[in-house]
This record gives C-alpha cells, sequence and structure tokens, in this order.
C-alpha cells in the first residue's frame, strides 16, 4: 500500500514525487516507456548512432528555482549551459539580429534596426516583469484564482492596462504599440504562439508569451540548455526522488485508475499488475486521465463534456538531424556558432503561417526554432560533428484530407522545413547525414501526449486559470476523492515550470495529513 502512486514519469510527475518522498511519504512512480522524463529526454536519432538530442522539450527557461534548490539537483548532476548569443535571427535581406547575454550588447544591435525600438525595450521588460511579479504569486497559491481574482489583482496594483494587454491582448497589439521594426516584434513575438492554436493577432496570444517568462530559471526570458539535453534533467530528477525513498518503476502502462465508492484507491497496469494506493496523481493530459484511465460512469457527464472540449490540437513539428558540420546563416558575425536560432522575420510571417495552420494545412512557411546544441555542448555528437533539431510550426494535428494521414505527410512536412531552413542557410543540404521527422501524430505516440499538444492543452484565456483544465476540478484535486492532476494540463499549465507538480504534491500531503 502506497501514499501516493503517480501515473507518469515526466518531469512533473518526477517532481511531485520528490516533494511526496522528501515529506516522507510512500511514493511509486509508474512511467509507460523505458526511460524516465516524459517529453524531458534525451534520445537518439532514428538511423544516426552516437548523435542524440532533447526528443520533447530542447531548452530550459522556466523550472522554477525553488526546485533546484529544494531537490538538490545540482547534486544529483543537473547543470545549465547558457549559449552566448541567446539566440541569433536571421533575415531574408541578408541580416541578422542578434540576441546576447549582455542585454546593452543587445540594445546596440537592436539599434541598427531602429533606435527607437532600442530605447523602448527597457519599458518594454519593466512591463513584463512587473506583470510577472503580479500574477506569479496568485499561480503558486493552493486557492486556483479566477479571471476575475487576476483583474482584480491587477486593479489593486493599479496596473489594469496590463491585465488588459496581457491576459486579453494578442502580441500583435502588445508590440504595435511600442515597436516599429519587424524584426525587433518578430523576436519579442516569438514564443507567443509556441505550441498553440492562434497567431499573432489573435488575442490571447499575449499571454503566452508571458507564460514562457515564468519561473525564470536563468532570469525572466533567458533560456538555457541542460547539460546532456533534456535527459539531464530527467536523470536529476530520477536521482533526487529516489534519493528521498521514492520507488519508480519503468515499462509499467496504466491502463486503469480504479475508483471504489467515488475514490480513487489503485492503479492496473496493462500487464495485469495492480498497485493501490491513498492517493493517485495524474501526470498524463486531462483526456488522457479522465476519457482513458477513469471508469466514465464515475464522472458527471456535464464533466466529460467539458473535457471533451479542451483545445488539444498540436500545432508543432520537429526535424531532428545528424550533421557533418554546422550550417552557416545569413548575418550571423564571422567567428560566431549560435547553438539557438530562431526563424521569425516577423509577426506578418508567423500569421501567413498560421493562415494555413489554421484550416488543417501544413505552413508553407513555417516559422521555427532551430537547436544546435552540440555547439556547446560536444557530449551529443561523435567528434567533429554536431546534431540538429528544429521546432516548427504550424503542422496540425488535424491534418487537412489533401494530405492523406501523418503517415504519409511525414517526408513532405520534413522537407518544407529543411527547404525553409535553406533560406536562411544555404549550405544546410551538405551538413545533413540523416534527417529524422516527428510528426504531431508522432510526438503523440512517443509521449502520450493526446493531440501532440506539448501543453495539454492551449494555455488561452478560456482554458486558464479555473477552467484549466474544466470547471469542477480545483486546482490539482478532481471530482474523484483521492485523485489529482499534476502535469500541464492542470493549473497553472505547461512549459518545463514545475509549478503543476508542485502545487499538486502541496494538495495531496495537506490531504493526507488531515486524514490521519
Amino acid at each position: 500500500m502506497y501514499d501516493a502512486i503517480i501515473v507518469g514519469g515526466g518531469h512533473n510527475g518526477l517532481i511531485s514525487a520528490a516533494y511526496l518522498a522528501k515529506a516522507g511519504l510512500k511514493t511509486l512512480v509508474l512511467e509507460r516507456r523505458n526511460i524516465f522524463g516524459g517529453a524531458c529526454v534525451t534520445e537518439e536519432i532514428a538511423g544516426a548512432a552516437g548523435f542524440r538530442v532533447s526528443t520533447g522539450a530542447a531548452q530550459l527557461g522556466n523550472l522554477m528555482p525553488s526546485i533546484i534548490s529544494d531537490l538538490d539537483l545540482e547534486r544529483h548532476g543537473y547543470r545549465l549551459l547558457m549559449p552566448d548569443p541567446m539566440t541569433v535571427f536571421p533575415r531574408l535581406d541578408g541580416d541578422a539580429l542578434v540576441i546576447w547575454q549582455d542585454q546593452e550588447k543587445t540594445r546596440k544591435n537592436i539599434s541598427a534596426f531602429s533606435a527607437s525600438d532600442a530605447d523602448a525595450l527597457p519599458s518594454y521588460h519593466d512591463d513584463c516583469r512587473h506583470f510577472c511579479e503580479i500574477i506569479e504569486p496568485l499561480l503558486y497559491r493552493e486557492e486556483t484564482p479566477s479571471l476575475g481574482d487576476v483583474e482584480a489583482a491587477f486593479k489593486r496594483a493599479d496596473r489594469r492596462d496590463l491585465f488588459r494587454e496581457f491576459v486579453l491582448g494578442s502580441i500583435h497589439d502588445v508590440l504595435g504599440r511600442r515597436f516599429e521594426s519587424d524584426a525587433v516584434k518578430g523576436f519579442l513575438g516569438l514564443t507567443a504562439t509556441f505550441g498553440t492554436n492562434a497567431g499573432p493577432r489573435t488575442p490571447g496570444t499575449a499571454y503566452v508569451m508571458a507564460h514562457h517568462l515564468f519561473g525564470a530559471t536563468a532570469g525572466r526570458g533567458r533560456a538555457g540548455y541542460v547539460a546532456g539535453g533534456m535527459g539531464g534533467l530527467a536523470d536529476a530528477l530520477v536521482g533526487a526522488a529516489r534519493a528521498f525513498g521514492a520507488e519508480l518503476i519503468h515499462d509499467a502502462e496504466v491502463a486503469k485508475i480504479a475508483v471504489h465508492d467515488d475514490r480513487a484507491v489503485a492503479v492496473e497496469l496493462k500487464d495485469g499488475r495492480s498497485f493501490e494506493g491513498s492517493a493517485v496523481l495524474s501526470n498524463a493530459d486531462p483526456k488522457l486521465t479522465f476519457l482513458g484511465l477513469i471508469d466514465e460512469k464515475f464522472l458527471d457527464r456535464k464533466f466529460v463534456q467539458a473535457i471533451n472540449s479542451i483545445q488539444m490540437c498540436g500545432q508543432a513539428l520537429k526535424v531532428n538531424a545528424a550533421l557533418n558540420r554546422l550550417p552557416t546563416f545569413v548575418g550571423v558575425p564571422k567567428g560566431v556558432a549560435p547553438p539557438r536560432v530562431s526563424l521569425c522575420p516577423s509577426l506578418d510571417y508567423v500569421e501567413d503561417a498560421w493562415d494555413c495552420g489554421k484550416h488543417g494545412r501544413m505552413s508553407e512557411r513555417p516559422f521555427m526554432t532551430i537547436h544546435m546544441q552540440s555547439a556547446i555542448d560536444p557530449s551529443l555528437a561523435p567528434p567533429g560533428k554536431h546534431t540538429l533539431t528544429c521546432y516548427a510550426q504550424y503542422f496540425p494535428f488535424d491534418l487537412a484530407d489533401e494530405y492523406g494521414d501523418w503517415d504519409k505527410a511525414r517526408a513532405q512536412a520534413g522537407k518544407r522545413v529543411l527547404d525553409t531552413v535553406a533560406q536562411f542557410a544555404p549550405d544546410i543540404s551538405d551538413c545533413i547525414e540523416t534527417v529524422e521527422v516527428m510528426t504531431p501524430l508522432d510526438l503523440e505516440r512517443r509521449f502520450s501526449m493526446t493531440g501532440g499538444h506539448q501543453f495539454h492543452g492551449d494555455i488561452m484565456p478560456g482554458q486558464l486559470f479555473d477552467n484549466r483544465p474544466a470547471p469542477g476540478v480545483s486546482g490539482a484535486r478532481t471530482p474523484i476523492e483521492g485523485l489529482y492532476l499534476c502535469g500541464a494540463g492542470a493549473h497553472p499549465g505547461g512549459c518545463v515550470w514545475g509549478a503543476p507538480a508542485v502545487r499538486a504534491a502541496a494538495a495531496v500531503i495537506k490531504d493526507l495529513r488531515r486524514n490521519t
């Protein structure tokens, strides 16, 4: 008999396990795959021995620093590598916007595109910082706020303007009021539609951008690489959980969460094994949890309808490649080999890509971030060689009939991504030895994410706060007693952040202690 059983050994499941075990609870983690980490894993590129990439999440910018210290992750091998430049935005005109770790150096580069934009940048950063300072404390509280509660907090801080802009507004409008250069707006708005069924002009996308500032692993807006790939984070979390006494089992695919007298009491595996627990935490997405692992007879009909209605259609595709050398991107300063390059010349470029995606079509010119972590982490490739992984949009999970299905369209999608890269790095085809394309369907299959959606559902206003994942779920707690959500689909949302995991562990600890 366990105090807590966790379904899914992704980063959130592992974080919850470590906190629960640290609190003295007998904790078990059950992972479907033969490796832990969920979408935070480092895996070999298919057909390219010795070439390893982060096949799911590729970078780290949101993980709460408190998690790193509370779980002593550095003692378990966690190490963050910060690229410099942080990223480069090449442009079709042959120029490039280079973003450095040194903010003053970045401002000077921005001034070459627009002096007024360089002057406006500090004020914008201040607004982003103030927004986070007001909203983040609400997101970490035990009580799940409503949209009205969030608005009231900004009213008390006398910053209702930030609520209107960064919660309800579009990134197109937020940046359009402050900046004039397409290049600068492309840089600042890059993350606003990551993993989201929306374009830059869609209301709510400013919140998606701000969401990527939460946690601030290395400072707001700064993302680094975990040494050894994202699997390095998973390994550290596994080490921490086990050090605190948690039991972890892989190759353990869950078939059912057993419910008795309206309470979750056990987890049954597809191989016939069964484990009883006082609490069950699901790191799976809400649709898989409630519609796949729970017998529907235990759920209210309206609740089932609400779960069915969650927007969980993934829009991202990944292309992994083994390289004989690094490609040369236009506009990159001589002697600079950037580990990260972003293809986002303007917000209009992204909007054009969304015009395809919203109709189920693959974007003709996708926007993307290209990660070449081997440039600062040689452990990921054979000597003298490199790796590349493209995170590209829009490639909708619900693909238009004209393509057949994703298994048939995989090669076409990969070619479209690499053809786009070639516009900014003409020598890319000469660098590639092996290519692996991961469609949204592949992401669903590999990581068990419904729709291939990295956030377990869009992080837009209608799916936030007390509506995440649906009315009737109070933060981590669910309508079934003893069943909790600790994954990205729970409040306050996704990214490699850890906030849902910490909140879930706290709720379980409080409830179990109250009942003893």
